[in-house]
């Protein structure tokens, strides 16, 4: 008599399956310079509110509504396009074109862009959500040591921001959703250092809200500031505008590259690498922690902020940090060199959200690796999007995730 009762648990199962399989089409595709036919890394790939960025490749995989009409692609310097959607599975080759500004018949002096910035700041409130906003993206973490990948940590999460006020990145939070990790296992004691970033990298390295990261009021005047021309973005003229540290603080200072739309004065996208000029001062900005007997001496330090405008309200969409750093523990002859490539792109946005409860965010000093943990399947993801991985780092998760499991297995 269970007999019947077995077979019709199965047939439910499949069918949910079957309902669950139909909830998205994935699209495909990479993007080229029309040009010069150069991939074009970091190219927003938006579907109404989902969206994700190409890889270093310029590939990318997108998991939408089977509803979806088309995607929208931009970058700076090229003209924005949009691409039919037509079928699951479908497999995309975009090209983009370079688009040369028109400047105006009025001339921005360099004396002036320090004015534009400052106008840009005074706007921030205009520009940005005033409402509660949770982004639901995608993180992931590479630590190589020269050309060796020591550790891949990715994870889907949750960002909830606050409203652009004047609480700054009080409120802020991430938690995660779900996320996996590999490690060599023969490196797993060669890197022992903490590092700021991590999975509340989009809330350190907003530097619309993060005043601390470069807008900071008192250090507005220790900056040079350039007019470079312009540059369009979504079809918009931006000025491009460079910042140059020139007075003293007892911190490290960023050079910056900002694009601030001609028309809102909203900052669509910040370029920024700390002043490595005082060693000191870039070690405090970049090390949480290093273990006694060990020398830290950094040599980069860079963001790229991208921001996006929908509907006359400009979101955070895609941020990339890299750190490149030298190791060297005491009676040891050379020292190793280090690089820690994060990213964090918008995935999902959510309006009117409600905050991340205390228990369930993600601390500012904890490390992604303790928080999830190691996972084989490959279709890990299942509806998720994430960033593309590039065929090298592909082959780097074959090698890691091999390497785990014989650990594992003996």
């Amino acid at each position: 008599m269970q007999r019947p009762h077995h077979l019709l648990v199965l047939l439910l199962v499949m069918i949910s399956s079957a309902v669950a399989a139909q909830d998205y089409i994935t699209i495909s595709g990479t993007v080229t310079d029309r040009q010069t036919h150069r991939p074009l890394p970091h190219t927003s790939v938006v579907a109404e509110q989902v969206g994700t960025v190409t890889n270093e490749q310029g590939r990318f995989k997108l998991k939408i509504s089977p509803q979806t009409k088309k995607l929208t692609l931009s970058l700076i310097g090229y003209r924005s396009r949009d691409v039919k959607v037509e079928a699951d599975g479908q497999e995309l080759e975009i090209q983009l074109q370079p688009v040369a500004v028109t400047l105006n018949e009025v001339v921005v002096r360099s004396v002036a862009a320090g004015d534009i910035v400052r106008a840009a700041i005074s706007r921030f409130s205009h520009n940005y959500s005033l409402t509660s906003t949770s982004y639901k993206g995608f993180y992931r973490e590479v630590i190589q040591k020269r050309r060796q990948y020591l550790s891949i940590s990715e994870a889907v999460v949750e960002l909830y921001k606050s409203p652009y006020d004047d609480n700054g990145i009080l409120f802020d939070a991430v938690s995660i959703l779900r996320g996996r990790r590999m490690m060599n296992m023969k490196a797993r004691d060669t890197l022992a250092v903490k590092l700021r970033g991590g999975p509340t990298l989009p809330i350190l390295a907003d530097v619309v809200k993060n005043e601390e990261l470069l807008f900071y009021e008192d250090d507005l005047s220790c900056y040079r500031y350039e007019y470079m021309g312009d540059e369009r973005l979504d079809d918009r003229a931006h000025y491009v505008i460079r910042m140059v540290p020139e007075g003293f603080k007892p911190y490290a200072l960023f050079y910056a590259t900002l694009y601030i739309d001609r028309q809102t004065l909203a900052i669509s996208r910040a370029d920024l690498r700390l002043d490595m000029s005082n060693r000191a001062r870039a070690t405090a900005t970049m090390l949480v922690h290093r273990p006694t007997g060990l020398y830290f001496t950094p040599q980069e330090l860079t963001f790229n902020i991208y921001y996006r405008t929908e509907d006359g309200v400009t979101y955070l969409n895609y941020v990339r940090n890299e750190m490149r750093f030298k190791c060297d523990w005491r009676r040891r002859l050379f020292a190793s060199s280090f690089t820690v490539v994060s990213e964090f792109v918008v995935t999902d946005v959510l309006r009117n959200a409600k905050p991340i409860r205390g228990r369930d965010s993600f601390r500012r000093h904890d490390n992604l690796y303790d928080n999830v943990d190691f996972f084989g399947e490959p279709d890990f993801w299942g509806p998720d999007n994430i960033i593309e991985p590039t065929e090298s780092l592909n082959r780097a998760i074959d090698r890691l995730r091999r390497s785990v499991e014989r650990t594992i297995g003996n």
